[in-house]
């Protein structure tokens, strides 16, 4: 299986500044797209730090092969399941520690998703309320699972998907980097069929557009990936831009 990737962010309509962060690299199959948090801009930092660490962490593995392995091995995991979860860890590491050298800096976290395209496998991992989602044969699907106050409500029953989207705690997210020295990181692995398209997004798209609204650009603009990015972009900014938004589009091909 080959892949094209695409990606792309923008600030939206109503923030000063963009506290998203993204990379993908063709060469090692690796998407990020990390949400910031935090004033002062710290947002930006932790959001940038997520993204650089977790690249230069697979790459040094990619480069050198042999060397010690950050944290505990879990061979209930995939060897991609496994490097991505590290990486993160090492992200959530250095924001803890940024903030323990300037207290300017405290609150500061960011979200992430993640992936490792190889072969005909893809390995996702998330923290946060960052999704990732794939279009086969003409229907949407949503893989990740917000770590977020309004999905826990939302699985109880308590509030609708609508609800969800316009609640004014649609933005306290239960687990993020820099929230602690522990995360449970989230893990799906996908097995990837010719015509896929997966989607890596920050939640300015998807609280903006609702699971209809991004089926019907899907379903107008999979066959372009940097066409669908921007109309997922656009989409956001047309129903209110309320949040940055950052997207990274997936082709797959033989």
């Amino acid at each position: 299986m080959r892949y094209r990737f695409f990606g792309k962010t923008d600030v939206g309509k109503k923030r000063s500044h963009n506290e998203d962060a993204l990379l993908y690299d063709e060469t090692h199959g690796l998407v990020v797209v990390a949400d910031g948090m935090g004033g002062h801009a710290a947002g930006e930092i932790a959001s940038s730090i997520a993204v650089e660490v977790i690249y230069e962490f697979i790459k040094t593995m990619d480069r050198e092969g042999e060397v010690t392995w950050p944290f505990e091995y879990d061979n209930n995991y995939s060897f991609e399941a496994n490097l991505l979860m590290a990486g993160i860890n090492l992200a959530n590491n250095k924001i803890l520690q940024k903030v323990d050298e300037n207290s300017k800096l405290k609150g500061m976290g960011t979200t992430v998703v993640a992936g490792i395209f190889k072969g005909d496998r893809v390995t996702i991992a998330h923290i946060g309320d960052s999704r990732a989602y794939f279009f086969r044969d003409g229907k949407l699907n949503l893989i990740t699972e917000d770590h977020s106050w309004v999905n826990e409500q939302l699985k109880k029953g308590i509030i609708s998907e609508e609800q969800a989207r316009a609640h004014p705690f649609k933005n306290v997210v239960t687990q993020a980097l820099g929230s602690g020295e522990k995360l449970m990181v989230d893990i799906d692995e996908v097995k990837v069929e010719e015509g896929d398209v997966f989607l890596f997004c920050s939640d300015g798209v998807n609280s903006m557009l609702s699971n209809d609204e991004m089926q019907i650009i899907f379903e107008k603009n999979y066959e372009d990936i940097e066409k669908l990015a921007r109309a997922l972009i656009d989409g956001a900014n047309q129903a209110g831009g309320d949040d940055n938004i950052t997207v990274i589009t997936v082709g797959a091909f033989k």
